[in-house]
C-alpha cells in the first residue's frame, strides 16, 4: 500500500500526489491511500480516480481528517491516456468581457455566453476561475444560457479555491467544482482554448 499524507496541503496538491502514486504502481497494482482534511479534496480525488477508470472509497475519520483509498489493478493501461481531446474549451477568468466600463463588460459577456448557445457545435467545456466563478453563481445573469449549454452537452467546471476565496461556494448554481490541476489538464488536452 502506498500512503500519502496530504493533510494541510492546498488544492490541487492531493490530486497531483495521488496521480503520481497511481502511475508508479500501475504495472504492479495495489492501493494508494491519501489522507486529507476536507471534503472537497475527497471529492476531487474520487473524480480523478473515476476519470482513470479506478475504484475509490473514502472514510471520514473525524471532523478534519478523511482517507481515500484508490484501487489500482495490475497493468492498468489507461492511466496515461485518460481523457480524449476536447474540441473547444473556453476559460472564463473574469466576470466581464474586455477592459473598460464593468457594466458594459458584464453585458458583453452575457451576450457572448448566449451566442454560444446558438452555435451549431457548442463548446466541449467551460472553465470558470477567479472572478469568473461569479458566472456560475445563483446571482449570475448568465445562468439560463449556461443551463442551455449544459443540456447540449457542454461540461461546466468552476474552481473550488476561487469559490472559497470569494465565499460563494454555497451559492454555486450549475456544474461541478474542480481544481487548478483539473483546469490545467482540460486546457492541455483541448484542441483549441479561448481565454477571457
Amino acid at each position: 500500500m502506498s500512503k500519502i499524507n496530504a493533510i494541510g496541503k492546498p488544492c490541487p496538491i492531493p490530486v497531483i500526489e495521488a496521480k503520481k502514486a497511481v502511475r508508479e504502481i500501475k504495472n504492479s497494482g495495489g492501493i494508494v491511500e491519501i489522507a486529507v482534511d476536507n471534503e472537497v479534496s475527497v471529492e476531487n480525488l474520487r473524480k480523478m480516480a473515476s476519470g482513470l477508470g479506478l475504484k475509490a472509497t473514502s472514510q471520514k475519520l473525524n471532523s478534519d481528517e478523511y482517507t481515500v483509498e484508490i484501487v489500482v489493478p495490475k497493468n492498468q493501461e489507461q492511466i496515461d491516456s485518460t481523457a480524449q481531446n476536447s474540441e473547444l474549451v473556453i476559460a472564463f477568468g473574469r466576470k466581464t468581457m474586455g477592459d473598460g466600463d464593468p457594466d458594459l463588460g458584464a453585458m458583453l459577456l452575457k451576450s457572448y455566453i448566449y451566442s454560444l448557445t446558438e452555435l451549431d457545435t457548442p463548446p466541449e467545456h467551460l472553465l470558470f476561475f477567479n472572478s469568473g466563478a461569479f458566472l456560475t453563481n445563483q446571482a449570475s445573469n448568465a445562468l439560463k444560457d449556461l443551463h442551455v449549454l449544459l443540456e447540449k452537452g457542454t461540461q461546466i467546471s468552476t474552481c473550488g479555491a476561487c469559490l472559497d476565496f470569494y465565499q460563494i461556494k454555497e451559492s454555486l448554481a450549475i456544474g461541478e467544482i474542480t481544481n487548478m490541476y483539473g483546469i490545467a489538464e482540460v486546457m492541455a488536452q483541448a484542441k483549441k482554448v479561448i481565454n477571457f
